[in-house]
C-alpha cells in the first residue's frame, strides 16, 4: 500500500495498513539535517523571506521556486511522508512584485496603485513578516480603496504559473496524496489586523466585499488545481489564539463559514477532500467547521486546550483528525523517550477506527530538534500498524 492509498483510507474513516503520516511544512534545521545539505524548505524567514527577495531582485524568482520544489520533493521522499501539501509549490504569479531593499533585513513592496507593504527579517528567530503597510496606516479608507481596485480586476488564470504544481503531480502524485491551497483570506493575522477587526463591527459590508473578491481568486485557483489532479485542498489561515478564536463565533458564522462552504463544495464536486489547518483554541468552532463541509482538521494544538481524545470522541465519526504531537514542548525540549511516549499516546488515542493522520501540532518549525522529529516518525512506524495495540 502506498502513501496515497493509505491517506485516502484514513480520510474515508477506515484503517489502512498503518497510520498515515502528514506534515504541513518542515523547516531547517530539520530539512537540512535529513538531506545533509542546505535547503530552501519551510517557513523559516531566511528561506521564505531573504532568499526569495534576493531571487526576485535578481530576476530569478522562478529558479528559486524550482529549487524549493526540488528540496521539498526530495525531503518528503526521504522521510516517506504520505501527504504532500503544496504549501511551497502552489501556483505563483507570472509577474511577481519586485521589492526595494530598505536595509539589510527590510524590503518594501509597492504595486502600481500605491498599495505597499514593508517586510522584515528577524535573524534571531528566523522569522519574516509584514510589519507595516498602506492598509495598516490608512485604516478602513485604504481597505475600501484596495477592495475597489481588486473588484475592478477580474482574476485570470494566465497570470499564474502552474509549472511546479504539474511537476509535483508528475513526480509524487502517483505515490502520495497531494493537496493544493484555498482558504477564506481573513485579515486578522496580518499587520493590519486591527483594521480588519474594526471593520467586522464598523464596516461589515466592506469586509464582505473584501472577502468575496479574495474568494473569487481562491476559487479560480482551487478549481484549476482540482482539474489538474490534486487530491484535495487545504486552508492555512489561523483562526485562533491560545484561549479562543480571534473574533467571535457569531462573526465567523457571518463572514467565514459561508465562504468556506463555497470552497468545500468545490472540492466535493470533484470528489476531493478539504483540510483546515488552524492554530489555537477552536473548540467553539468545531461544529460549524463540520457543518461548513470541512473533512479534516490539522494542528489540534495541545497547549491551546485542544484535547484530541475528547475531539475524537465527539467528532471523530465526522471529522478526520491530523495531529498532534506537541511541537511547542516535546519536539523542542525532548528527550527522545518523551517524544516516543507522546507519539505513542497520540496514536493509541486517535488512530483506532481510522479517520486519523499523525503529524505535529502545527509544523516542524526552526525550533524543532531534528533528532526528536525523527524519533516521532520512528515511533509511528514501530507501533502505528493496524490494529493499534
Amino acid at each position: 500500500m502506498n502513501g496515497k492509498e493509505r491517506a485516502k483510507l484514513a480520510f474515508a474513516h477506515q484503517e489502512a495498513d498503518r497510520v498515515p503520516v502528514f506534515e504541513l511544512t518542515i523547516d531547517n534545521p530539520t530539512a537540512a539535517h535529513v538531506l545533509e545539505r542546505p535547503t530552501l524548505c519551510g517557513f523559516g524567514g531566511l528561506s521564505r523571506g531573504v532568499k526569495q527577495n534576493q531571487a526576485l531582485m535578481a530576476g530569478q524568482f522562478k529558479q528559486y521556486r524550482e529549487q524549493l520544489a526540488t528540496d521539498d520533493i526530495e525531503l518528503w521522499r526521504a522521510l516517506d511522508l504520505d501527504v504532500f501539501p503544496l504549501v511551497d509549490c502552489d501556483p505563483f504569479p507570472v509577474n511577481p512584485l519586485v521589492p526595494e531593499q530598505v536595509d539589510e533585513v527590510t524590503w518594501r513592496f509597492e504595486d502600481s496603485n500605491g498599495v505597499w507593504g514593508l517586510c522584515r527579517y528577524a535573524p534571531d528567530s528566523d522569522t519574516y513578516d509584514q510589519v507595516d503597510s498602506s492598509l495598516k496606516q490608512g485604516g478602513l479608507a485604504e481597505l475600501e480603496r484596495v477592495t475597489a481596485i481588486m473588484e475592478a480586476c477580474e482574476p485570470r488564470l494566465e497570470d499564474w504559473d502552474f509549472s511546479i504544481v504539474d511537476r509535483v503531480l508528475a513526480d509524487l502524485g502517483g505515490e502520495r496524496m497531494v493537496l493544493g491551497s484555498a482558504d477564506v483570506q481573513i485579515g486578522s493575522t496580518w499587520d493590519w489586523a486591527e483594521t480588519f477587526l474594526i471593520g467586522l463591527v464598523q464596516a461589515p459590508d466592506l469586509i464582505e466585499r473584501y472577502l468575496d473578491v479574495q474568494l473569487k481568486t481562491a476559487l479560480m485557483l482551487g478549481e484549476a488545481l482540482l482539474q489538474r489532479g490534486v487530491d484535495g485542498l487545504h486552508g492555512g489561515y489561523d483562526w485562533a489564539a491560545s484561549r479562543a478564536p480571534i473574533f467571535s463565533p457569531r462573526h465567523f458564522r457571518k463572514f467565514v463559514f459561508p465562504r468556506l462552504r463555497q470552497i468545500t463544495d468545490l472540492c466535493h464536486r470533484y470528489g476531493k477532500v478539504y483540510v483546515k489547518h488552524t492554530d489555537g483554541n477552536v473548540n467553539s468552532l468545531l461544529e460549524d467547521m463540520i457543518q461548513s463541509g470541512v473533512d479534516a482538521f490539522q494542528a489540534i494544538e495541545p497547549r491551546a486546550g485542544m484535547d484530541i481524545a475528547a475531539i475524537k470522541r465527539q467528532y471523530g465519526d465526522r471529522l478526520t483528525l491530523i495531529g498532534n504531537v506537541d511541537c511547542s514542548t516535546v519536539l523542542v525540549n525532548g528527550p527522545v523517550a518523551a517524544v516516543k511516549e507522546e507519539t505513542a499516546r497520540v496514536i493509541r488515542t486517535a488512530a483506532p477506527g481510522g479517520g486519523f493522520l499523525l503529524s505535529s501540532s502545527n509544523s516542524i518549525h526552526p525550533g524543532v530538534v531534528p533528532e526528536y522529529y525523527l524519533a516521532m516518525l520512528e515511533t509511528a512506524r514501530e507501533m502505528g500498524s493496524y490494529p493499534i495495540r
